[in-house]
């Protein structure tokens, strides 16, 4: 084997190992690589929604099927509420899931007064807007009085 089909092995094989080593170093060793993130928007960009994601996950069990819910945040924060309205959807299939807010703008509360469950992400909303069904570190769901 000449010197220069030995180059041509190794040239490629080193250009790899480098790759490697640079995509090994990248990885966020300190966040417990191994570990399973308990959302899949712990590890993003996206992480302002992975407090949502893990309440209305852990609310799918406390709603029953058929209920109308909504979605809201405390503080009310108009945009925060048109997104988790767009999550509720996708996240608590066979519930009626009415609207806070719809793009950034809080709609009227007639729309969804008549809402039997109400889901809260951020501290405790007072005075109590029902029955506390489920309280997490995320928020709290409640059943609410509807006529």
């Amino acid at each position: 084997m000449s010197g220069r089909s030995t180059i041509r092995i190794l040239a490629p094989l080193l250009g790899a190992a480098v790759l490697a080593g640079f995509s090994i170093a990248s990885l966020p060793w300190r966040e417990n690589l191994f570990r399973r993130p308990p959302t899949p928007f712990e590890r993003s960009a996206a992480k302002s929604v992975a407090p949502l994601y893990a309440l209305l996950t852990a609310a799918s069990c406390a709603i029953p099927d058929g209920a109308s819910v909504v979605a809201r945040t405390e503080p009310p924060d108009a945009v925060q509420e048109t997104y988790f309205h767009r999550f509720a959807i996708s996240l608590l299939p066979g519930r009626r899931v009415l609207p806070s807010a719809f793009y950034g703008v809080f709609v009227y509360p007639e729309v969804w007064k008549e809402a039997q469950y109400l889901v809260v992400v951020g501290p405790r909303p007072v005075p109590p807007p029902g029955t506390l069904v489920l309280e997490t570190p995320e928020g709290t769901v409640w059943r609410r009085n509807v006529p």
